[in-house]
């Protein structure tokens, strides 16, 4: 379990990115249109035993999604099997949580809707050099409000679906 919040942790290390990599292609295009008229534009709010806070989602946003970019060499996000969260949208890491004492949650079990934004290639600064991740960002004023009422400050990053994860051949 620890190995998943280095993981999370470490998706996490986009935050410091200042320019990520807009994919500007046909398949950017064909992935956001396919949300919109395939998969629903919401999920269940979560909190589980180490603090991640997180919408838990349909996991065919990456099932699905990642059939659009394989051929590009990315694979699906290792959030599969047991004691993970399979497709989700993280709300507050578990570092935050604890920092911020943040105990029990009446929101959880809440539906939070979502609107899908874009597409984007990162490259975390905490993974090693050519490893990025594709992100599906989306719009949720909700988690915005949710982070605003227990006082930890905005994110510094999109809130976002990884879709796929691209390591250096």
């Amino acid at each position: 379990m620890n190995a998943y919040i280095y993981l999370i942790a470490s998706l996490m290390g986009f935050i410091h990115q200042k320019d990520p990599i807009l994919i500007k292609s046909y398949y950017s295009e064909q992935m956001i249109n396919f949300i919109f008229s395939c998969l629903p534009k919401h999920g269940i709010l979560r909190k589980d035993a180490q603090g991640l806070v997180y919408v838990k989602i349909d996991n065919n946003y990456i099932h699905k999604i990642v059939q659009f970019i394989q051929h590009e060499g990315f694979t699906p996000p290792p959030y599969f099997g047991e004691g993970k969260h399979g497709a989700h949208i993280t709300v507050m890491t578990p570092e935050e949580t604890l920092y911020y004492a943040l105990g029990d949650m009446k929101e959880c079990g809440r539906l939070i809707k979502f609107k899908p934004k874009t597409c984007q290639i990162v490259s975390p600064e905490a993974w090693g050099p050519g490893e990025q991740a594709c992100l599906v960002t989306v719009e949720a004023p909700t988690l915005h409000q949710i982070r605003e009422k227990y006082k930890i400050p905005k994110n510094k990053y999109e809130f976002h679906i990884t879709v796929g994860v691209r390591h250096k051949n």
